[in-house]
Order: C-alpha cells, then sequence, then structure tokens
C-alpha cells in the first residue's frame, strides 16, 4: 500500500530550514509594530463602545442611546464575531490562500468596518440608508450596527488565527526557547498597543468634543499604518504553502475509525507491518486507532495519533470557557459598573474636575501583564526549574482561573459597597461624554484590584493557553487549531449574552435600564459568574488529576512511522523540507 511508503503526516523539519538571524529579527519587528497599531486600534473602539452605544447623541443627525442591556448585548457581539470567525480565518490560510495573505485580507475587512463604524459616529445611519432612531427599539438601525460590528469581528479573527503562528513560524528554525520568546513579544506588543489604545483615544473619547469620531479616525489611520507595515515585511517572511485536505482528512479518519470499529474490523496480526512495528502498537485500541495502517486501516499511525492528540488538547480549551467569560467582564459589565461610580478625582462630586475615563482602569490590567511577563519568565520560572518543580502550561491554565475567580468576586464586592452608597444618599450626577448618570459617590479607584487580579489572570491562563494550542498542533493545519482556540474564548462572549438576557427573561432584574440601574443587583450576576468558574476549577483540576496525560512525542516513533503534517500532497520526495517553502521573495 501507499500509505505504509508515504505517511499521509509529514511534519514539517523546521531545523533544515536556513537559519538567518537578521531575517528573523526584521521579520519579527515588522510584525510586532503591525501587532501593536492594530491592538491600538481594536481596544480604542471596544473598551468604549458599552459608553458610545448607551450615551445621548442628541446633535447627531439620528439619536444613538441604547439601554444597558442592549449596549451589552451589542459588545457581546462584536467580541464573539472576532473569536468565533476565528477558525474559519485558520481554514482559509491553511487550505486556501495561506497565512501572509489572510492577514491580509483580514486587515482589509478591519479597515472597511472601521470606516463605516467612523461615519456612523458622525453622520448617523443615513449613509447606509436606515431610518428612524438609533436606539433598540429602532430595528433598522440595530441590525445595521450590528452588521458594522460582525465586519469587525470577522476582521479580527483573520488575524487572531493567523499572526501568532505566522511570528512563530519565522524563528521556529532555532528552536523552542526563539518560540517561547516570540510569544512573549507578541504578548508585550498586544497589550503595550492596548495600553496607549485605551490610555489616548478613550480620554479622547470621553473628554473631547467629536471625541468618538476623532477616535475613530485615529484607529483607522492606525490599522492602514499597520497592513503597510504586515506588508513592508514579506521580503523577510518564510512564508508556507496552503493546501486543501486537512479537515477532510480530519473527517476521513473519524469516520473509517467509526466504520471499521462497528465492522469489528482492524487485527494487528492482519497488518502487513506488525512485525516492524508490534513495539509501539498498543494491545487494546480504541475506536480511532482502527483507522491506522497497523489495524487494517488506510491511515498512517502517526495521522490518527495527531487526531486524537486535536481531540484532548480541544476538550481541554473548551474547560477555559467560563474563564474567558469573566475576562470579558472588564469591556462589558466592569464598564457598565464603572460610569456608575465617581469619575471626578478633583473639585466637586460633580464634574468641574479632572473626569477618570472609564476604560482607563483596564490599564491595571495592561500594566500588570507587562510587568508580570518579564518577571515570571526571567526570575520566578527558572528558578522552580532549578528546584525540579514543573510549571506546565496546564498548571498555568488553573492558577489563572483561581485568579480570575478573585476578580469577580472582588468585583462584586465593590458593586455591594457601590450599591450601599447609593442606598445611604451618597448620590452624584454626573455627565460623562455629555449623558447624564445617577451614580453612587463610591470613586471608580475602587475598580482597580479587579482589573490587576484579570491582568494576573491572562499571564497565567491567556499565555500558557496560546502556548498549549499552538506546540499541540500539527503544523499543516495550526492556523484552525489557533482559530479553535479564539473560537472558544468568543464562546465566553456569547456564553455572556446567554445569562444576560436569562437574567432578564425571569424577570431577576439584576441588570435594570439606565434610570433605574441603581435599583438593579449587578453583584448578584458577578456573583453568578463566581459560581461558574468555581465549578469549571472543580471540573478541571479532578480531569486533569485523574485522567489527564501531557502530549510527549517519541522522536524514534516519528521517525519510524513518518511525523504530521496531515497533508499527503504535503510531501514532496524532492523536497527535503517537505511542506515548508520559502516565499519567492526570500533572498
Amino acid at each position: 500500500m501507499e500509505d505504509e511508503i508515504r505517511p499521509l503526516l509529514v511534519r514539517t523539519p523546521y531545523s533544515l530550514l536556513p537559519w538567518d538571524p537578521q531575517r528573523a529579527k526584521r521579520s519579527g519587528i515588522f510584525i510586532l509594530i503591525s501587532v501593536t497599531l492594530e491592538r491600538f486600534a481594536f481596544y480604542a473602539v471596544v473598551m468604549n463602545l458599552f459608553l458610545y452605544l448607551n450615551k445621548e447623541q442628541q446633535e447627531a443627525p439620528i439619536k444613538t442611546s441604547w439601554e444597558p442591556v442592549q449596549a451589552l448585548t451589542a459588545v457581546y457581539v462584536i467580541n464573539g464575531a472576532s473569536y468565533l470567525s476565528a477558525p474559519i480565518g485558520g481554514w482559509i490560510s491553511d487550505s486556501l490562500i495561506g497565512r501572509y495573505w489572510t492577514v491580509i485580507v483580514g486587515i482589509v475587512v478591519y479597515i472597511i468596518g472601521y470606516v463605516l463604524l467612523t461615519l456612523l459616529s458622525v453622520n448617523g445611519l443615513e449613509f447606509l440608508g436606515c431610518s428612524g432612531n438609533c436606539t433598540n427599539e429602532g430595528y433598522s438601525c440595530s441590525i445595521c450596527v450590528y452588521v458594522i460590528m460582525i465586519l469587525i469581528g470577522c476582521g479580527v479573527g483573520c488575524l487572531r488565527a493567523n499572526i501568532p503562528p505566522f511570528g512563530a513560524e519565522q524563528v521556529r528554525a532555532k528552536g523552542e526557547n526563539a518560540v517561547r520568546q516570540f510569544f512573549n513579544a507578541y504578548y508585550w506588543c498586544v497589550n503595550i498597543g492596548s495600553l496607549f489604545g485605551i490610555g489616548i483615544l478613550a480620554f479622547v473619547e470621553q473628554n473631547v468634543a467629536n471625541g468618538f469620531f476623532i477616535s475613530y479616525i485615529m484607529a483607522t489611520v492606525a490599522l492602514f499604518t499597520s497592513l503597510i507595515s504586515f506588508c513592508c515585511g514579506k521580503y523577510y517572511y518564510v512564508i508556507h504553502r496552503p493546501t486543501s485536505s486537512a479537515i477532510q482528512n480530519v473527517f476521513k479518519i473519524i469516520g473509517e475509525g467509526i466504520y471499521n470499529r462497528l465492522k469489528k474490523q482492524g487485527s494487528i496480526q492482519g497488518s502487513p507491518i506488525f512485525n516492524q512495528q508490534r513495539s509501539i502498537v498498543a494491545v487494546n485500541p480504541s475506536w480511532i486507532d482502527r483507522a491506522k495502517v497497523s489495524y487494517g486501516g488506510s491511515f498512517h499511525d502517526a495521522t490518527v495519533d495527531d487526531v486524537k492528540h486535536l481531540g484532548t488538547t480541544l476538550a481541554f480549551i473548551t474547560l477555559l470557557i467560563p474563564y474567558w467569560l469573566v475576562y470579558f467582564q472588564m469591556s462589558t459589565t466592569f464598564q457598565a459598573q464603572g460610569l456608575h461610580m465617581r469619575v471626578v478625582l478633583n473639585g466637586t462630586l460633580e464634574s468641574d474636575g479632572f473626569q477618570v475615563p472609564s476604560a482607563w482602569l483596564t490599564s491595571g490590567d495592561q500594566i500588570f501583564i507587562l510587568l508580570l511577563i518579564p518577571l515570571l519568565n526571567l526570575v520566578v520560572y527558572p528558578l522552580l526549574d532549578k528546584s525540579n518543580i514543573r510549571t506546565t502550561p496546564v498548571c498555568r491554565i488553573i492558577i489563572g482561573m483561581i485568579v480570575s475567580l478573585l476578580a469577580v468576586l472582588s468585583a462584586a464586592l465593590v458593586e455591594h459597597f457601590r450599591l450601599e452608597e447609593w442606598e445611604n444618599g451618597n448620590r452624584i450626577i454626573q455627565v460623562i461624554s455629555n449623558t447624564s448618570y445617577n451614580a453612587s459617590a463610591l470613586p471608580i479607584l475602587w475598580q482597580i484590584p479587579q482589573y490587576c487580579l484579570i491582568g494576573t489572570a491572562e499571564v497565567f491562563a491567556g499565555v500558557a493557553g496560546l502556548e498549549y494550542a499552538y506546540n499541540t498542533a500539527p503544523r499543516s493545519f495550526q492556523g484552525i487549531i489557533m482559530g479553535l482556540y479564539s473560537a472558544i474564548e468568543g464562546s465566553g462572549s456569547f456564553l455572556g449574552i446567554a445569562l444576560v438576557q436569562l437574567t432578564s427573561s425571569l424577570h431577576l432584574d439584576w441588570i435594570k435600564n439606565e434610570k433605574e440601574f441603581n435599583q438593579g443587583h449587578l453583584d448578584y450576576f458577578y456573583y453568578l459568574l463566581a459560581v461558574i468558574q468555581c465549578l469549571a476549577i472543580v471540573i478541571i483540576s479532578v480531569v486533569v488529576y485523574i485522567r489527564w496525560e501531557p502530549v510527549e512525542r517519541d522522536p524514534q516513533i516519528e521517525e519510524t512511522l513518518g511525523s504530521s503534517a496531515l497533508h499527503s500532497e504535503y510531501y514532496n520526495e524532492e523536497t527535503p523540507t517537505g511542506n515548508a517553502h520559502l516565499s519567492n521573495s526570500d533572498p
């Protein structure tokens, strides 16, 4: 059989790629500049989107004022779309046009969405032919706004699935340490971009006349610059060719495994390669093992093993959904909470002093990440390694989930004291971006601990999850796996939509309309999130303790069986580097 000679899975031997330090450095610089500018633009919009939709724009051609529940839903939509569209972006890159062109297409779609959002901020929706008030009752307007949100989200999704693995490919030839360093640099740039986006543009949006229009113009220009930076690095990039059968082969393996299991087919004694592989063939094969050549199937053993590892990886990262549910509170309920706290640091309690933009509090998240990443990687982890204490990604993920639980409990405690101040008569009416809010006199700085705890949790769970998904994914459909990881993140956003709508439909009135917001119980909503997160921590800890087995690859077995690329057409007998091809423009 051809499958016994030519494996369907051929892992790219990155060590055979020429290592050029200057090429890697320059390609990394262009990619990281692009990432920084893209995050600058993204967070400038998302972190204040609740305020933009919730505020009254009485001077605009069409009034835009959404109730808190509707504004929260729109924010959840843009976040959810940016994550759930990532698998599609990964599939497009792995199977159709490659990562380089998928990133370019994603940024172009992204820019179109920002141009429409900018026009919306100055002209309402007349340029789209929509009529009626842009409120939650304005059906045509709501549809148009959601279309813009989804358009932006799809552009972001293409980048989420492809920029991290594309950047890692530029340094992969030097080894795992270089890949780890790239991810650290990548996370640094993500948070530097978001820190400046929130720190500068959020202030403009909240304190300058026509602030949202000015901010959206600046964000759109940043995206154009990001596109230019990414394209300028093409001369230095290592670019892999796409293929067309990754997902198809996965389903074929699953289907054949089920079919052969039902037919009770696949005796190892009947395999023509049993004798040479008897030391590595399982005695009690699972149903998916029946698709292996060694059990009478038609797929190489390493191919099936990669699919098995893929299933384990997806099952594990699915348990992270409650963590991401808590994470997304930064751009939703934390913002709603902050707008109903005293934002003036000096002057009277009303509005003649300096106003702290509510989105500025998320800087605590970025600052903690920027401080903790070098501290952990340069001090803590090396000390633990010297003490023979393993800091596996799974362990760091669990630690991050525990810290995020503390974050949401901190938010609940702040909300309790905020409502207590309101009930005791310590109330103010403050004007934020031409909109009046009935707020508690409790200072907004009380929110700092919950944001810092979210940042700490992200250093552990966020970075470790990204590293785990990349390292366990076969190269040939790495974009799809990274996309699925992002989709699971986005599931947390849509779970947030479901919880907000569920509590409203049950008439629990935890999140009320703007006029009655302080008669609600946002703290109860936080307690619900804490219960969900606590259950997830217990489940994932039990699963890891009882059943978890880290994916360890034996180099000798891979050399015997042939390792993974998940595409038979990637194997090239005349090309020693398999499916790794440099760009035609490479020097």
